[in-house]
């Protein structure tokens, strides 16, 4: 029986591998919109990461003061700058991503409510996406998943292994950009944040639906903008940390939220969201939105 080095195929798939490698651009592009759903935007200074730039501003004293929090669904109209290449479907549930992960982070210092009496309303707007594009995506997929039938048929270095994750075929990386702001009661801004992220060919996971990048990155602007409310920390500057169970529980594993008001944007996708990435199904396969919340 012939080495594993000498398996037809094998110098193939490494060949293959580095071409992608070489050929990944990084990430898609962010598009920082100019604020004007915000009741202001004089005071934002600018902030970075790898695959994300956002502007942002936050009053550490009414942080401080504040107690109750209400969070308005946050809106993604269809006049948004590329919204017309999703379905309504697909705008609501990327916009819930967002609040439930917001709703989370927010949940771990403040007491979330959903009547109009709040120390801090917050508000967010959809302005931009850039859909991910099928043909991109759905090569991706493909190659991953050959690379793995391969693999069990003893053809290549992934034997065993199972489906094995390539480098994104850099072609129409997914894009969004949000504004969201937090108001006191005498509706003065207190926080506020432009946010924009993209999808990168490395960690972004391909799903064959054009609203799969804008979907994930929803996600983590929620994370973002609520820990940034919570804390008054720059998000983009905090540092790593390992998940305790709650957030495990919850964010990972769909179970019911810490506060009870979060409900109302559902749970997390859980086990079917694992199932959905495998097979780089639409995010809808696992997330059923705010028809998934606890009653």
């Amino acid at each position: 029986m012939p080495s594993r080095h000498h398996k037809p195929g094998f110098a193939l798939s490494i060949a293959l591998a580095t071409a992608l490698l070489a050929s990944v651009a990084g990430c898609g592009k962010v598009v920082l919109t100019d604020g004007r759903s915000l009741t202001r935007q004089d005071r934002l200074s600018g902030s970075d990461a790898v695959a994300s730039d956002a502007r942002l501003f936050v009053d550490q004293g009414a942080l401080a003061r504040t107690r109750t929090v209400r969070i308005i669904p946050t809106a993604f109209p269809a006049d948004a700058v590329g919204a017309s290449a999703l379905t309504p479907e697909q705008r609501a549930l990327t916009a819930n991503a967002a609040d439930r992960a917001m709703c989370y982070e927010l949940s771990l210092k403040y007491d979330v409510v959903s009547t109009p009496n709040a120390d801090l309303t917050v508000r967010s707007r959809i302005t931009r996406v850039d859909p991910t594009d099928l043909l991109g995506a759905g090569s991706t997929i493909g190659v991953s998943a050959a690379i793995s039938i391969a693999g069990q048929l003893g053809v290549s270095a992934a034997e065993g292994l199972g489906r094995i994750p390539v480098p994104r075929i850099p072609i129409g990386l997914g894009s969004l950009t949000v504004e969201a702001e937090a108001i006191d009661r005498h509706r003065q801004q207190r926080a506020a944040m432009i946010w924009g992220g993209a999808a990168n060919s490395f960690t972004s996971q391909p799903r064959f639906s054009k609203d799969s990048d804008a979907y994930d990155l929803a996600g983590e602007f929620g994370q973002d903008f609520g820990f940034f409310i919570a804390t008054g920390k720059d998000p983009f500057k905090s540092e790593l940390f390992i998940p305790d169970w709650n957030r495990i529980r919850v964010t990972m594993l769909g179970e019911a939220p810490l506060d009870p008001d979060c409900a109302r944007f559902g749970r997390a996708p859980g086990v079917d969201g694992v199932l959905t990435d495998y097979f780089g199904l639409p995010p809808e396969y696992g997330d059923k939105g705010t028809a998934g919340r606890s009653e």
